[in-house]
């Protein structure tokens, strides 16, 4: 029989943002970090089922994490006396590259605006420049919205004159 037991690891948690998204993370004692599943699925507008799935496909991006299962991986003890079982930020990023390659657009929208704040925070860096975390934010919100709204216009350009008449807005 196999024992599924998995240790609990006491964590601190933080609540961080991507531009107006919030998501739950978790310093474990080894100093790495974990999210909290729900979070990565909320943020674009999935089921936690769906990074199950992910994670048994054979997608590209999956492969990586083959064999791991997430009721095997280490329990997560908040410092309110919660439970929870937490996803490595790599599958996070894995499943949202995913996500958007499969025509998310919220998934699209936040990986496309986390590689354009990574480069200018190095750019930044590079050229002494300080911003507030609250300027990130703002910046990433805008990056997010200016890509959704980019993927609607799309859409809207694709239509024909008739598409209304049969098919609801936002399906071409």
């Amino acid at each position: 029989m196999t024992d599924s037991y998995t240790p609990t690891k006491k964590a601190v948690k933080a609540t961080i943002n991507l531009g107006d998204i919030p998501i739950d993370v978790y310093q474990l004692p080894d100093g790495s970090y974990q999210l909290y599943m729900e979070s990565i699925t909320d943020a674009i507008a999935q089921e936690n089922k769906d990074l199950r799935r992910f994670i048994n496909g054979k997608s590209e991006q999956a492969l990586p994490f083959k064999g791991y299962k997430l009721i095997d991986a280490p329990t997560i003890e908040e410092e309110e006396q919660l439970y929870i079982k937490a996803v490595p930020v790599r599958l996070a990023a894995a499943y949202w590259f995913y996500r958007a390659i499969k025509g998310n657009k919220k998934a699209a929208a936040i990986a496309g605006a986390c590689m354009e704040e990574s480069i200018e925070r190095r750019a930044d860096k590079a050229f002494s420049l300080q911003r507030t975390d609250a300027e990130y934010n703002r910046r990433f919100t805008e990056t997010k919205e200016q890509i959704l709204r980019e993927n609607r216009e799309d859409i809207i350009d694709r239509r024909l004159p008739g598409d209304d008449l049969y098919l609801p807005d936002g399906i071409n």
